[in-house]
């Protein structure tokens, strides 16, 4: 009889401990430092505490620990606050992303209903015009509008794909941005002979049908979206397995996910996020070797 009271007090005080480290643990969290997610440029800081205000309750809830998810408002200011050590984790399109990939380790990326998690582009030209074209460098030289520098259906995807074609969509062509960074305005300025090809998300030609005067000349390559990844400099991998399976099992639909617009998250594979890094570093090291010659090629004519 003694050993059954015995254990029962064990039970019963190991309860009172459990509960008390229980509400010690939810006193303390916050009150401890925050594991910072830095944004990218391209999320909108006023709308970030409502998008992701969802997710960092729920972050909080299955790891235990405190999250604060903090927009930046350049890709410098983004690249800076990751070297400096001011971030835990990163989520950002692979254009910014880039500027930091070697310090961090890719965990998951969102996977987006009726896009999925890859994003692809195309070149669209004046309806009627399209059968005119059979080289892609015929096009060298002529004027061109993008979406913008940030985007990756309206930018990179067609970068990457004149790129095959040894033509460098920055400096072989009379590059324009969209006026106010939509694609629908880059379908206008093409229907309206404003510029001869522009570039836009695939989406709007499902069907390779003429869409507001305007059709597609080609489709382009396919690039990731945006990546959550853990920043390895003096960081806890086991906190980023930890988040990375969290978010992973988020299940699809969730509402914790709806402010994003995002259906579920899916595990990211570095080879997607390495091939676009290399892209652009080659990109960058070509272009400043061009931008140094430049000079001598004008004296010399």
């Amino acid at each position: 009889m003694k050993r059954v009271l015995s254990f029962i007090a064990v039970v019963a005080l190991a309860a009172a401990c459990a509960a008390t480290l229980s509400c010690r643990r939810g006193e303390d969290i916050s009150e401890t430092e925050a594991n910072v997610v830095l944004l990218g440029p391209t999320f909108d800081p006023a709308r970030a505490p409502k998008q992701f205000g969802p997710l960092t309750s729920y972050l909080q809830e299955n790891v235990g620990q405190r999250f604060e998810f903090r927009p930046t408002k350049s890709r410098e200011e983004f690249a800076s606050l990751v070297t400096e050590g001011k971030a835990a984790f990163v989520f950002a399109n692979p254009l910014d992303y880039f500027e930091v990939a070697d310090q961090c380790i890719v965990l998951v990326k969102p996977n987006y209903p009726g896009m999925g998690s890859m994003a692809q582009g195309c070149i669209v030209v004046k309806e009627g015009e399209a059968v005119k074209i059979r080289e892609v460098t015929e096009l060298k030289g002529s004027s061109i509008m993008i979406v913008s520098k940030s985007a990756l259906d309206g930018y990179l995807s067609q970068k990457m794909f004149f790129d095959r074609s040894g033509l460098d969509l920055d400096l072989d062509f009379d590059l324009r941005e969209s006026p106010d960074g939509t694609a629908e305005s880059v379908v206008a300025a093409v229907a309206a002979g404003e510029v001869e090809y522009g570039c836009v998300p695939a989406d709007l030609f499902p069907d390779r049908k003429p869409f507001k005067g305007t059709e597609v000349l080609t489709y382009s390559e396919k690039v990731p979206v945006e990546v959550f990844a853990f920043v390895q400099m003096g960081g806890d991998k086991m906190l980023g397995g930890k988040v990375r399976d969290v978010l992973k099992a988020i299940p699809k639909g969730d509402p914790v996910l709806k402010p994003l617009g995002v259906e579920n998250f899916i595990l990211a594979a570095p080879a997607e996020y390495g091939l676009v890094t290399n892209f652009l570093i080659q990109d960058k090291i070509e272009k400043a070797q061009r931008l140094s010659e430049a000079p001598a090629e004008a004296g010399e004519s």
